[in-house]
This record gives structure tokens, C-alpha cells and sequence, in this order.
């Protein structure tokens, strides 16, 4: 092979080598290690994502249980963990009841658990999904156009945001996770009392 074509190979494979190291480094990243959140960053909680630069609740308009719509970030102001959704999707099934035992656990005017369904049969079908799967105690949420599971989660089902109270992503995680664990019931804790 000649010289002045093993230049661009060669830096073709260092780019493609760049890129795939990339691709597999953890996706957590640390705040500062004075921040309020690491300290709550304890078994299953230690999984999630921290934001790399501060991001807010987006203007997505979502619909509520009795059919009207409301922005994400009107509901500023109260302590959040919105989690998108699809019956179609099974590891959303397998951390719903915990979603749900987190509400009952701390839901309140503080804090609420906001899952959003992306399913094209808006709340009703995600009434008779959560029924069928026999989760109780979650308002419904949904945003049956999956704009908002593509803009914010790259259409990738279950994605969750801890927002708080000052409308601020706190943290996020791709995938289900044991959201009513001692450690998580601390973290939300923390968050919803302002602490994080």
C-alpha cells in the first residue's frame, strides 16, 4: 500500500477507535463532590446520570387524567420523578409497582411521581394497562404523539428524570430501576424536602 494512502487508513482507525471508546465509557457523571445529591448516591440510586450542564423541565405538553393538557414545566415547582412509558414495554412493567409504592410512600403536594405513558391510546389505555398489570396509586400522564419519548430519551422506553422543585434536572436514567428502595425513599426524600 502506498504511503500516501496508509496516512488516511491510519487515521481512519484511530477516529472509529476514539469514537467506539466513547461509546462504552460509563455514562455517570460526577458533580462536584461538594453536591448536595452525591451524598444520596447509594445502591440502586448510584446507577443514575447525572446532567452535564443544568437543564429545566421542557415546555412538551402532556395530557392529565381528566383530559386536559398541561406543560411540563407549568408543573414547576414541586419535587418530580417523571418517568415515560409504554405497555408495550417490559422493563416498563417491571419497575411500575415500585414507581407506584414510591407515590403512596412520599406523593403529596411536594412531590409526585409523574408517569407519562407515550402509548397512542393516551390515558385510557394506560388506565387499563396499569389495571391489568395491578398497579394502583399513580396519576395519569400521557403524551400519546411519543414526541416527547424522542426528544427527551432518543425513543428509548423506560426513561426517568428527578426534577426539583426548582424545575431543575437533578439526575436521569435510561432503563427500570428499584425506585422504593431505602436508598431511593432517602434520596426523595432529600429532594422533595428541598435538600438536593
Amino acid at each position: 500500500m502506498p504511503k500516501k494512502a496508509l496516512l488516511p487508513a491510519v487515521i481512519l482507525v484511530v477516529l472509529l477507535g476514539a469514537a467506539a471508546y466513547r461509546l462504552f465509557l460509563p455514562s455517570t457523571t460526577s458533580f462536584p463532590a461538594d453536591a448536595p445529591i452525591n451524598s444520596y448516591l447509594k445502591g440502586e440510586m448510584a446507577k443514575l446520570s447525572l446532567p452535564e450542564e443544568p437543564k429545566g423541565l421542557t415546555d412538551h405538553i402532556i395530557m392529565r387524567e381528566d383530559g386536559s393538557p398541561i406543560k411540563l414545566s407549568a408543573m414547576k415547582g414541586k419535587a418530580m420523578l417523571i418517568n415515560l412509558w409504554a405497555s408495550w414495554c417490559a422493563p416498563c412493567r417491571a419497575e411500575m409497582h415500585e414507581l407506584a409504592n414510591l407515590q403512596r410512600e412520599l406523593g403529596d403536594d411536594t412531590f409526585e411521581v409523574v408517569a407519562i405513558t407515550v402509548d397512542r391510546g393516551g390515558v385510557l389505555q394506560a388506565k387499563d394497562t396499569l389495571e391489568e398489570w395491578g398497579v394502583e396509586g399513580l396519576n395519569l400522564y400521557a403524551e400519546p404523539t411519543m414526541a416527547i419519548a424522542l426528544e427527551l430519551a432518543d425513543g428509548k422506553l423506560p426513561t426517568s428524570y428527578i426534577i426539583g422543585a426548582d424545575g431543575q434536572v437533578k439526575a436521569y436514567f435510561l432503563g427500570p430501576l428499584k425506585w422504593d428502595t431505602p436508598d431511593a425513599i432517602a434520596l426523595f426524600t432529600a429532594l422533595k424536602n428541598g435538600e438536593i
